[in-house]
């Protein structure tokens, strides 16, 4: 697809949130790394912004790492909170305008006479939907990156089912795990439209190995102790307090949470905990590297990054047994436990505290399998299907 133009619509980093959606953004720096010629549309909300908005530019260019432009338009939009009132929910009304906005904005494109190849949605909420419009609008090919944890919270309940009419024009889904493959097929209207599974993947520049005793001495750690790792919001979704609990429960054995709380959420603390609080996306692979275990004992993920990440800075992995891992996790690179059972947490931590040998062995495996999870290897393979499915292809 070299000298292609492809249109983006999602959220997207800004001034005020600068890692909001961090890896729509990388993918897209990867894309515009292959010689893709991108913009992209992220409308900004008036109220979640409110007077921090005007620091937020109309149009901007960002540069990636390799030195390529990447043109960001942010059209003011309006929202509202999400409340339930009977079947409907409030919710639906913030995904309107956010379709709204980002429309107007390729009405105006177009108008300056400007002509893409294809259009992509970073999930099917808030940028997905729009994108299959603008697709129609723009008469070209529309993606739709079906990336949700779980697609009745949050697509079904917010917007409501699904229809054809919903979907016409859609050329493509990439779908981030094998689990969100399988529920596309049980809706059925997506039958006729071309699906690849593309698990999330990242940027081997950043996420690599480090010295861990120099990681320890950056984020102020004690060299001598087991520590293990935690990244996420903290929700109970993600299972903060089901790790702090395992880890309360073990001889001599800390943790450090990176994140922020959810709305009502309060972080982690106690005795055990070395650090919680948010961290520059750059200092991730910092603390990916100072720890001896990575733990995420999530209950529902689209495909998840934070594994990913931790797989590449070749630490040891415990995480979910469940079906949204199995694209990433096998028993040969990771432990996997019930998510719900603080007992099976704490005995997979027990189990590689006193192992330094099972240890090495699950971080050097896992890091060989991280490999395949490059994010310039991701970018050409939803390359490759967007240009085969643009074309009518399967």
């Amino acid at each position: 697809m070299e000298n292609k133009k492809i249109l983006f619509t999602g959220w997207y980093p800004n001034p005020v949130e600068k890692y909001k959606n961090v890896f729509f953004q990388n993918l897209i720096f990867a894309i515009a790394d292959t010689g893709i010629n991108c913009t992209v549309i992220s409308p900004v909300s008036y109220m979640r912004y409110r007077k921090k908005i005007k620091t937020i530019p109309r149009e901007t260019v960002h540069t990636t790492p390799a030195g390529n432009k990447v043109r960001v338009i942010y059209p003011r939009v309006f929202s509202a909170s999400s409340k339930q009132i009977g079947s409907y929910n409030t919710e639906k009304l913030t995904e309107k305008w956010f379709e709204n906005g980002a429309i107007k904005a390729a009405k105006k494109i177009r108008k300056a006479g400007e002509i893409f190849d294809a259009v992509y949605g970073h999930f099917f909420l808030y940028g997905g939907l729009a994108a299959i419009k603008i697709g129609r609008l723009l008469k070209i090919p529309s993606f739709v990156a079906f990336g949700e944890c779980d697609y009745e919270s949050q697509v079904q309940k917010t917007y409501g089912d699904l229809t054809s009419k919903d979907i016409e024009g859609l050329a493509g889904v990439i779908s981030v795990s094998t689990k969100n493959a399988k529920k596309l097929d049980e809706l059925g209207i997506f039958q006729d439209i071309p699906v690849i599974i593309a698990p999330n993947a990242v940027d081997h520049q950043l996420f690599r190995k480090l010295d861990r005793k120099e990681c320890r001495e950056k984020l102020n750690l004690p060299l001598d102790k087991f520590i293990v790792g935690f990244v996420g919001g903290f929700i109970q979704r993600k299972g903060d307090k089901r790790l702090l609990e395992a880890i309360n429960t073990i001889d001599d054995a800390y943790v450090v949470f990176a994140g922020v709380p959810g709305n009502g959420d309060v972080p982690p603390s106690g005795e055990r905990v070395l650090f919680c609080g948010p961290l520059e996306h750059e200092q991730v692979p910092v603390l990916l590297n100072a720890v001896d275990v990575f733990c995420l004992p999530t209950l529902s993920e689209g495909s998840c990054n934070a594994v990913a990440e931790a797989l590449s800075c070749g630490v040891p992995v415990v995480s979910s047994n469940l079906s949204f891992n199995d694209d990433v996790l096998n028993d040969n690179n990771s432990i996997r436990i019930d998510p719900n059972s603080v007992d099976e947490i704490r005995q997979a931590l027990i189990l590689l505290k006193d192992n330094i040998s099972v240890r090495r062995e699950l971080g050097n495996k896992g890091f060989q399998d991280s490999q395949e999870l490059s994010i310039h290897r991701r970018a050409k393979k939803i390359l490759d299907f967007i240009s085969m499915a643009g074309r009518g292809g399967r």
